[in-house]
C-alpha cells in the first residue's frame, strides 16, 4: 500500500531544491555533441577494445526518481463544515493519484506550518470546530459525513487545476486534543476505517471511566485502536501518538489512556531522556513496526499547545517516511505505489 515516491534534491539550509534532470541531460548532450564534432578531425578508426565477462553481465536497472514540480504559490480554499484546504506549492499527483491529510482541531495555518516543515507531497484539510468535543463528535457521527468531505475535497482539488483528473489515493487522519473525537467516530465505521492509511494523534486520545472513584478505564472503546496497533505493528497501517502528562479529573488523561492501550497490546515503554522540538522533554518511546508513541513531560496548558505546533517534527516525519520513502538501494526492486481510489 505504500507508494515509493523517491526524490532527487539537494539541501539548502532547511529547504529542499529540486534538481532539474533536464539540465543535466542538456549538458550531457552538449558534451556528446562537442566530442563528436571535435573528434571528426581525426580520420583514424578508434582502437578496438577487448570484450570481457563484465560486458556480458546483465546491467542493474536504473530506478528513476519521481520528478517534483512546484507551483509559484500554495492553493487555499474554504470547504463546508469549517474545512480549510491547503495545497503546498510542491503538491502534485503521482501516477494519477494524490495523498490527503485530514486534520481535526486547530487553525489551518498551524497545519500549513507543520506540512511546510515536514515537506510531504499531500493535500491538507483542516477541520476546526472550536473548543470542546461535542461538535467534533456530532460532525462525523453519520458515516456519510466523512465520505461527503472526501468528495468535496476531491472536487475542489480538481477545480484548483493542480491535479487534473487525479483521485484521492492514501488518507491520513490527524488530530490534536478534542479533534480525536472525530477520528474516533470515523474509525468506528469499518468502511471509512478501511480507507485510512495512517492515524496521527497529538495529545488527544481519550476514553471514559467505568468506575470514576477507582479510576477504572473503559477498555471497550479502545478495542478498535488495539486492532489498529496490530495492523500498524505489521506495517499495514501507520499509527503514531505523542502526549503530555497533564492530569484530568472526570475522565482518563491522555497519559492514562495511552498507558492502558500499551498494556492491552503488550507494548513496553522504553525510557528516554531526550529533548525534542520546542524544548519538549521526551520520557519514553514505543516503536513496534509502524506503531509509534512518544511521551513527554508537561502538565501546563502551554505544554499541551506545544504538541500541535511540533507535529511537523514529531508525527509528520513518520508519515513522510511511509508515503515518500528514500529510493531503493542499487539492485533492490522498487515497490509500486498503490493505485488511486476511484
Amino acid at each position: 500500500m505504500n507508494a515509493a515516491i523517491p526524490r532527487s534534491c539537494v539541501r539548502l539550509h532547511d529547504s529542499r531544491v529540486p534538481v532539474r534532470r533536464g539540465t543535466w541531460l542538456i549538458v550531457g548532450a552538449a558534451m556528446l555533441l562537442a566530442a563528436t564534432v571535435l573528434g571528426g578531425c581525426n580520420d583514424r578508426p578508434p582502437p578496438v577494445r577487448a570484450v570481457d565477462a563484465s560486458d556480458r553481465a546483465p546491467r542493474e536497472p536504473v530506478v528513476e526518481a519521481a520528478k517534483r514540480t512546484e507551483n509559484s504559490t500554495p492553493y487555499r480554499a474554504k470547504l463546508a463544515h469549517g474545512g480549510e484546504l491547503y495545497l503546498p506549492a510542491w503538491f502534485g499527483p503521482q501516477r494519477g493519484g494524490y495523498d490527503l491529510v485530514v486534520h481535526f482541531h486547530g487553525l489551518g495555518k498551524l497545519q500549513e506550518a507543520n506540512m511546510d516543515r515536514a515537506q510531504i507531497n499531500a493535500a491538507v484539510v483542516s477541520i476546526n470546530l472550536g473548543v470542546g468535543t461535542d461538535q467534533y463528535a456530532g460532525a462525523f457521527r453519520d458515516p456519510e459525513s466523512f465520505k461527503k468531505l472526501l468528495t468535496e475535497t476531491q472536487d475542489e482539488i480538481e477545480k484548483s487545476g493542480r491535479a487534473p483528473g487525479a483521485k484521492i489515493n492514501r488518507i491520513a487522519l490527524s488530530a490534536w486534543s478534542a479533534g480525536f473525537v472525530s477520528v474516533q467516530k470515523i474509525m468506528s465505521d469499518s468502511t471509512n476505517a478501511e480507507k485510512v492509511d495512517a492515524v496521527l494523534l497529538a495529545d488527544g486520545f481519550f476514553t471514559s471511566f467505568t468506575d470514576l472513584k477507582k479510576r477504572v478505564i473503559n477498555t471497550a472503546s479502545l478495542e478498535r485502536f488495539v486492532t489498529l496497533v496490530d495492523s500498524a505493528s505489521k506495517g499495514d497501517k501507520l499509527f503514531a501518538i505523542t502526549h503530555t502528562t497533564i492530569p484530568t479529573s472526570g475522565y482518563p488523561s491522555v497519559d492514562e489512556t495511552v498507558t492502558k492501550l500499551l498494556e492491552m497490546t503488550s507494548s513496553p515503554k522504553i525510557p528516554t531522556k531526550t529533548v525534542g522540538p520546542r524544548n519538549m522533554k521526551e520520557i519514553y518511546v514505543v516503536d513496534r513496526g509502524s506503531f509509534h508513541v512518544k511521551g513527554y513531560e508537561g502538565v501546563l496548558a502551554g505544554d499541551h499547545i506545544k504538541q500541535i505546533h511540533a507535529m511537523g517534527e514529531t508525527l509528520y516525519p513518520y508519515l513522510k517516511n511511509r508515503w515518500e520513502p528514500p529510493p531503493p538501494a542499487a539492485g533492490a526492486s522498487a515497490k509500486p505505489s498503490a493505485p488511486a481510489r476511484q
